[in-house]
């Protein structure tokens, strides 16, 4: 044995000694690592500034996510071949821990266990350590893992309990707005682009939930649709939106407005691939509650939502003006103090296909350099954010049932329902939506020198304000003696772009732009609004002399197709602005149904809204006044449910030798989320498992692979597809033809 490999060898003895583990010879475990994205282990040694450290597994797991586990071991004094392990789940009942099943283990099936391996290495490749997957449906509630490791045919043996604790529950909750492109092309031609499906925005979203804390199942619904027709050029300037995008994320803002302005979902826009692009890829902000990026694009999708969240841009590929996180550590000695890269910190693990993503070079998602990762930083900033509705829950076989453990463990139960409704957990946050109140809602655009305010809605809304106040400037509504009735401020809601491939890096003396919006109670007609800066007055509107009327409102169903028709009288003095929404609770809760509109009628698909009687209802704003119809009842037919596979996606490529990841999601048309005995998947025409996760072995060759999920809703059936690879190398090959 070399000098180096006994010095790392005695070195390893030392540490191990220190933890109270000592090995002098033999097989031992030297860490389990249990991750979903990205996790401590042995931070001691790779991160040098102790500030960045924490103890193994310390990222918190969270519930219905599946997770890895990687099994690391050694054999002193000399490296020794074919170690082998096993994994057994246990649950604790009535004080007793039992055993609940084996995990299933992945690639590879055994292990050279090394006396001293080289840190990065062998963090760096799923081949230097045993690997078992624990499925979404297991990682709920406390447990543990008892591992075994061995050498067959010797006496040479080691087991560890690890702890495990998934009894967080986190949901991504997306209101997605789905824009048609009908406008130029980069040559001027005419396109006609249809919009994303809701199956769109869940495959879109997979990125997203491959790296945040949150469960697998995202909850994701539509709110309205409209049409795009300018194309989103224009380049990034001070880390800001171009103005082409602050345009279209003001239509997003109008639309989350008149969908209740909800407080508890992360908006979101998805425009179809080739609408002409210029600096930026995508566009959001946490101040307006929105964001936007194209269809497909699932990278932008995190991105533009950790700007929702409130994240601002990693510290790395920033332009002039874009401060960025000030606060991102530098995670030393990957990045230093002076010269922060935006590193991950840690090293990151996609838990669908067992890509590791080292922190010497992977930088973070909220970041302009690549390739990209969830951070050390960012995953602690998700969990238990309140945006997530962040929930505590018990496994199945806790000691107590989960209602009288969990949700009143509080000092008295006294005023315990009788009998008790279903448990289903306690929030981390108290967490309510406001009542809709009826609000004026003035919105516009900050311009360099100028505010522009381009709308003025009378509605029924949800009251939260969005964005930060402009110092000294207000929105007033007055009588007609000049009298002061209401006032609100008006607030900027900034907006972060994504650089896409032609980035401008700007001036950072240019002022700031985007949007800006003011919610003033409407319990007063009043004569005249305006904006006010610094008792300076800045924006005028005098009211209409009558307010606009509504007559001859229908909806009717033609095909796939919901039509909504009227007429209107209103004044010429303003723009008119024409909005129809619908509700499906009897009008106490109104959701966008179409914003954008030209003219009197309203055409949308019928699969943006949920099946069954809904009501519809049309409202105009003649720039001053607005008048809502009365609501108007249809039938919605029902159809086939909504199916997304989010893995494989269609082309790509899998280890033969190891459990393939079968994911997807199904939504019924009434909006609910489908269960599991719904959801019945095939991979090359064998059933090999239902519910939205099935991790099944793949026939031993190289080459393509069909998986199908076939989902019914009652009488109606959805069947999707993907044709994937496999190669004993997890990387492309070549492609066999199939005959089906």
């Amino acid at each position: 044995m070399s000098n180096d490999i006994l010095q790392a060898a005695v070195r390893e003895i030392l540490i191990d000694a220190v933890r109270g583990q000592m090995h002098v010879s033999g097989l031992h475990i030297n860490g389990v690592e249990v991750t979903q994205a990205i996790q401590y282990h042995s931070a001691n040694q790779h991160l040098t500034d102790p500030a960045d450290r924490a103890p193994d597994n310390s990222i918190r797991l969270v519930a219905n996510k599946a997770a890895r586990v990687r099994v690391y071991v050694r054999y002193l004094p000399a490296p020794r071949l074919g170690v082998i392990g096993s994994i057994t789940v246990q649950r604790r009942r009535y004080g007793v821990w039992g055993d609940a099943g084996t995990l299933d283990q992945l690639w590879p099936a055994s292990v050279t266990a090394e006396p001293a391996p080289n840190y990065a290495t062998e963090r760096g490749s799923m081949a230097s350590s045993l690997n078992f997957i624990i499925p979404a449906a297991t990682m709920r509630g406390h447990f543990r893992l008892k591992v075994h490791v061995s050498v067959p045919g010797t006496s040479q043996a080691e087991d560890e309990v690890v702890d495990v604790d998934a009894s967080l529950l986190q949901t991504l909750k997306i209101r997605g707005i789905p824009m048609q492109y009908i406008g130029p092309d980069a040559n001027g031609n005419q396109l006609n682009l249809p919009a994303p499906t809701l199956a769109d925005f869940q495959a879109t979203a997979a990125t997203t939930l491959r790296m945040y804390p949150v469960s697998q199942t995202p909850d994701i619904s539509l709110a309205g649709t409209f049409t795009q027709s300018a194309p989103l050029l224009g380049a990034i300037v001070n880390g800001q939106c171009p103005q082409s995008w602050i345009d279209l994320l003001f239509w997003l803002s109008m639309a989350r407005v008149i969908d209740g302005n909800r407080s508890d979902s992360l908006y979101y826009g998805l425009f179809p691939v080739g609408i002409p692009i210029g600096g930026a890829a995508g566009c959001g902000g946490g101040a307006a509650n929105v964001g936007s990026g194209a269809n497909r694009d699932g990278m932008t999708m995190a991105h533009e939502l950790g700007h929702v969240l409130g994240f601002a841009h990693g510290p790395c590929g920033l332009g002039a003006g874009d401060a960025g996180d000030s606060n991102y550590p530098a995670y030393e000695p990957y990045d230093t103090t002076a010269n922060r890269t935006a590193s991950i910190g840690e090293y990151g693990c996609d838990i669908t296909n067992g890509t590791i993503y080292p922190p010497n070079n992977v930088k973070d998602f909220m970041s302009y350099c690549g390739p990209r990762w969830i951070s050390l930083y960012h995953m602690q900033r998700l969990i238990n954010h309140q945006r997530l509705n962040p929930t505590l829950v018990s496994g199945g076989r806790e000691s107590q049932s989960s209602y009288l453990d969990e949700q009143y463990h509080g000092p008295s139960i006294l005023d315990r329902p009788d009998p008790p409704p279903p448990w289903v957990g306690r929030q981390v946050y108290v967490m309510r939506e406001p009542d809709p109140v009826r609000l004026i809602v003035v919105t516009g655009i900050l311009h360099e020198d100028y505010i522009e305010i381009r709308s003025v809605i009378r509605i029924e809304t949800g009251p939260t304000p969005n964005g930060e106040r402009i110092t000294g400037t207000v929105v007033e509504l007055l009588d007609a003696n000049s009298v002061v009735l209401q006032r609100a401020p008006l607030r900027r809601m900034a907006m972060h772009a994504l650089c896409g491939c032609r980035c401008g890096n700007g001036h950072s003396d240019e002022p700031p732009t985007g949007l800006v919006q003011a919610l003033l109670p409407d319990t007063d007609s009043g004569a005249t609004l305006r904006v006010m800066v610094n008792d300076k007055e800045l924006w005028t509107r005098q009211a209409t002399s009558e307010p606009p009327t509504i007559s001859n409102c229908s909806a009717v169903v033609d095909n796939d197709m919901l039509y909504v028709r009227w007429q209107t009288s209103a004044s010429d003095a303003y723009p008119i602005e024409r909005i129809v929404r619908w509700s499906n609770d009897e009008g106490k809760r109104w959701q966008t149904l179409a914003i954008k509109l030209d003219d009197d009628v309203a055409g949308v698909p019928t699969h943006i809204l949920s099946s069954g009687l809904i009501l519809v209802q049309v409202i105009v704003s003649d720039g001053f006044h607005s008048t809502a119809s009365d609501a108007v009842a249809v039938d919605i037919p029902h159809r086939p449910p909504t199916v997304a596979i989010l893995w494989p996606v269609d082309g790509a490529t899998v280890r033969t030798d190891e459990s393939v990841r079968l994911w997807g999601t199904a939504t019924a048309s009434d909006g609910n989320v489908l269960s599991a005995k719904n959801m019945e998947w095939y991979l090359d025409g064998e059933v090999v498992g239902t519910g939205p996760e099935v991790w099944t072995s793949l026939a031993d060759y190289d080459g393509e692979h069909k998986a199908t999920l076939k989902v019914c809703d009652g009488d109606q059936w959805t069947t999707v597809s993907v044709v994937f690879l496999s190669s004993c190398s997890g990387h492309p090959t070549y492609r066999v033809p199939r005959g089906d």
